[in-house]
């Protein structure tokens, strides 16, 4: 009691924010099962057991983990495969398989590789889903049926051929419950907005007698009841790895993004891994209670936060009406018309159509522009699940792209009290003139090539020296450090030398490794330390030096 009487005010907040999400959850539960192309009682089991272990288990205090979108297109995608061999049984293996390589992804500390997946791509990924739910629904709105799926061109190629048999009742019930959803979203109703409209969409029906208009029973009962506990069939496994793999990524990139942009009731930024991590057990345990696998989902999540929850027992109630609807509401859900359903998903997709961003994305130049378009044109004309690769493999080489282009060679002058001016690098290195040139940008393996390019030549030059800064570089590899030495020697070659400067302790350790220190010479290397330009100032000086020296040396007759 005493502990109800200090958080009375969280526990009312979360209740009424529980409530908003059952409210809000339980009719898109339903609708992305039917996106995923499955009973929408598959659906609302998700809206059940992940999100109530997502509530228990995620770093972030508001993440709603439950059926998403994306999630559900491409797990409908895969789904198509087995449609005659036992779908349902591959969806729960799916689901476990998506949860046990998120786990994968939490135990190996790979979340910070969902940063290597660009915007570009995942905005071209998320648009050309929308795209594809948009068409998915068109049938289910005019009250016709889909023949045989294929890409998006034949998709709208057939539900033009089919139009002229819409049945006007499903329309105008899909169009009513269009405008309703979309006018609501705009007032404070909008977390009621779903379930207003089929309320009215589905007393119009039955008060008309519309007994053309297809219900949510006309694809699947709706029985009475909690999920009953089933056994993934592991047999599966070894068929659908590859896609478990491509959903649990996309289901941890979009998480991935709600956690940085979703801050912590203090302020601080939930650990990705953290979530990674809970909506693994989430998935997991969804799939031994007939769950379609689960990310964090962002429209879910707003409503949580816009709604005022406070803790993580806003979802966990959210997740136990959705539970209580299932024990006393099945009868009722059955008369839901599928085009109100449909209505829905529409204006969802529409929503992760971000002209802003598009627009943004294709002003920031050519290679975002070709990011995003190929990885839009793969969702349109390729199975989702290699989609999500095909978006993968391309932020991988505009990385590894990035990293050749962006190395940058400049010379520092000096002008003495440790300041520098820079200025163009020459073609050719004078004689008996050190020659000071700074790095930046990306020295991995496939940059070296670039950097090789931007030294200058010796020429001609007699006693050419060069001290190459290396400050704030952190790896060489044995690409690099090979390149170097091959430097050192053609400039050993005209007599000269070459000093490095601003050595970070990372590449101390692989000069030493390698044995390459003893190759430059102790004295020929300068450590990085706190005041910046200070080992570059001594390498210059002791470059002068070396210079000096070799000059007056005996065996230039001096």
């Amino acid at each position: 009691m005493q502990f109800l009487r200090r958080h009375r005010n969280h526990v009312v907040a979360d209740i009424l924010a529980g409530i908003t999400g059952a409210v809000a959850g339980a009719p898109q539960a339903m609708g992305f099962a039917i996106v995923a192309g499955i009973s929408p009682l598959y659906g609302l089991y998700t809206a059940v057991v992940p999100t109530i272990v997502g509530a228990l288990t995620t770093g972030s205090v508001f993440m709603t983990v439950g059926p998403t979108n994306a999630v559900a297109l491409v797990a409908g995608s895969v789904l198509l495969s087995y449609a005659d061999n036992d779908p349902i049984g591959h969806l729960f293996t799916l689901t476990l398989l998506v949860g046990l390589f998120q786990l994968l992804f939490a135990v190996l500390r790979l979340d910070g590789l969902m940063r290597f997946v660009s915007n570009a791509v995942m905005t071209g990924f998320v648009t050309g889903a929308a795209v594809l739910i948009v068409l998915g629904q068109l049938f289910h709105l005019v009250g016709v049926d889909e023949h045989g799926g294929g890409n998006s061109l034949l998709k709208v190629w057939d539900w033009a051929n089919q139009l002229p048999h819409a049945q006007y009742q499903t329309m105008i019930v899909g169009v009513l419950s269009l405008v309703i959803i979309y006018t609501l979203h705009h007032t404070r109703l909008r977390g009621l907005a779903t379930l207003i409209a089929m309320v009215i969409t589905s007393i119009m029906v039955l008060v008309f007698d519309w007994q053309n208009v297809p219900l949510v029973q006309d694809m699947s009962v709706i029985a009475s009841g909690l999920p009953q506990v089933t056994l993934p069939n592991f047999a599966y496994i070894p068929d659908l790895a590859v896609a478990g793999l491509a959903v649990a990524l996309l289901a941890s990139l979009q998480a991935a993004g709600i956690t940085r942009s979703v801050p912590q009731p203090d302020g601080r930024v939930a650990s990705v891994r953290r979530d990674l991590m809970g909506q693994g057990l989430a998935n997991m345990g969804g799939s031994f209670f007939q769950c379609m696998p689960a990310g964090g989902s962002l429209s879910r999540t707003a409503v949580n936060v816009s709604a005022g929850g406070r803790t993580r027992l806003s979802n966990v109630i959210a997740g136990l009406l959705v539970a209580v609807v299932l024990l006393f509401l099945g009868r009722y859900i059955e008369r839901i018309p599928l085009a109100a359903l449909a209505a829905h998903l529409v204006i969802a997709a529409f929503s992760l159509i971000r002209f802003d961003v598009l627009r943004l994305v294709w002003r920031v130049g050519f290679s975002a522009r070709v990011a995003m378009v190929v990885t839009f044109l793969s969702t349109q004309f390729l199975s989702l699940e290699y989609s999500i690769y095909v978006g993968v493999i391309i932020s991988l080489l505009l990385y590894v792209y990035s990293s050749v282009r962006f190395v940058e060679l400049v010379r520092l002058i000096p002008l003495g009290n440790g300041l520098f001016r820079e200025d163009v690098v020459p073609g050719v290195l004078p004689s008996s003139d050190p020659v000071i040139l700074s790095v930046s940008g990306n020295l991995y393996f496939a940059a070296i090539s670039k950097l090789e390019e931007l030294l200058p030549s010796p020429g001609d030059a007699d006693s050419p020296v060069v001290v190459l800064r290396l400050r704030d570089h952190h790896f060489l590899g044995s690409t690099g450090i090979r390149s170097l030495d091959n430097y050192a020697r053609l400039l050993e070659s005209h007599g000269g030398k070459l000093v490095l400067a601003g050595v970070e302790d990372d590449i101390r350790l692989q000069l030493v490794r390698t044995g390459e220190l003893r190759r430059f010479g102790s004295d020929s290397v300068f450590y990085a330390g706190d005041v910046i330009f200070d080992s570059t100032s001594h390498a210059y000086d002791y470059a002068k030096e070396w210079l000096h020296q070799k000059d007056h040396s005996p065996v230039n007759g001096n």
